[in-house]
């Protein structure tokens, strides 16, 4: 396995780690941005305890390499129910380029990245998950776009979100926005997938300590929300850089040998 992809993979277990830690301690479930829900407090906290304990479980057996497609598996899952009961009803129901639909499609990505991670894990995949992970880059995209279309959009807001200490704030955000989109597009074309996704990849993982960190000294804790986030993006990009069949290798391998021969 590359190295690139070894990095994506233990950055994406680490961000599942941190998810299961965050709703613990937060009592609610928190992946991308999730309102508190339901009303009950002890219900939010019996959620909470329950995906906080599978999350730290899923995110673990990545990072050890035991059971990793299993656990890839139910990462996956985990976040798109969750997903398709706290994000999308907001998202369809709010107006378009609202922070509903990043949230919605920030959890797309992590899902893609857990069928990435599954799908590379040791053993043949099965077709449907081939094929999962060869759709894996194209579900990822739309929330590329989003975010660099909202740069530009709310530039007035996300130049706030820029650290004191790095001067021309506005230039900075036009330049997340364009490279965002190029992200999403760069996605969407395998001839420069490769480059797009490990770019992206490396600029997100700037922004981990470039601005979420410091976000959580102006905003408090609830912003360790970003910074695993941006970590299990970051890993994703990575892994997406080559998410080919994983059995392509195999194949080429064994039509070169069948040619000597």
């Amino acid at each position: 396995m590359p190295a690139v992809q070894r990095l994506g993979r233990l950055f994406f277990a680490v961000a599942l780690i941190g998810f299961g830690l965050e709703n613990i301690a937060f009592g609610h479930y928190v992946v991308a941005r999730a309102a508190p829900w339901p009303a009950d407090p002890a219900q939010q906290h019996l959620i909470a305890y329950v995906t906080g304990v599978l999350f730290l479980a899923s995110g673990g057996a990545i990072l050890v390499g035991r059971w990793t497609r299993e656990a890839a598996l139910e990462a996956a899952v985990l976040i798109l129910g969750w997903s398709l009961c706290l994000h999308w009803p907001r998202a369809i129901a709010g107006p378009a380029f609202s922070g509903d639909w990043t949230n919605a499609l920030k959890a797309v990505v992590l899902v893609a990245g857990g069928v990435v991670v599954a799908a590379g894990a040791a053993g043949t995949p099965s077709g449907l998950l081939r094929a999962l992970r060869a759709i894996a880059p194209h579900a990822s995209a739309p929330f590329f776009l989003l975010a660099g279309i909202q740069h530009i959009l709310f530039v007035q807001f996300v130049e706030t979100l820029v650290p004191p200490f790095i001067p021309f704030p506005r230039f900075w955000t036009y330049f997340a926005a364009a490279a965002l989109l190029a992200a999403g597009f760069g996605l969407l074309a395998p001839p420069v997938r490769r480059l797009a996704a490990t770019c992206t990849g490396w600029m997100v993982f700037s922004w981990v300590f470039l601005v979420h960190v410091p976000l959580i000294f102006r905003l408090g804790a609830l912003e360790w929300q970003g910074v695993f986030e941006a970590l299990g993006i970051s890993g994703i990009c990575f892994l997406l850089a080559d998410a080919s069949d994983p059995d392509d290798s195999s194949r080429s391998a064994a039509t070169e040998t069948s040619k000597r021969i």
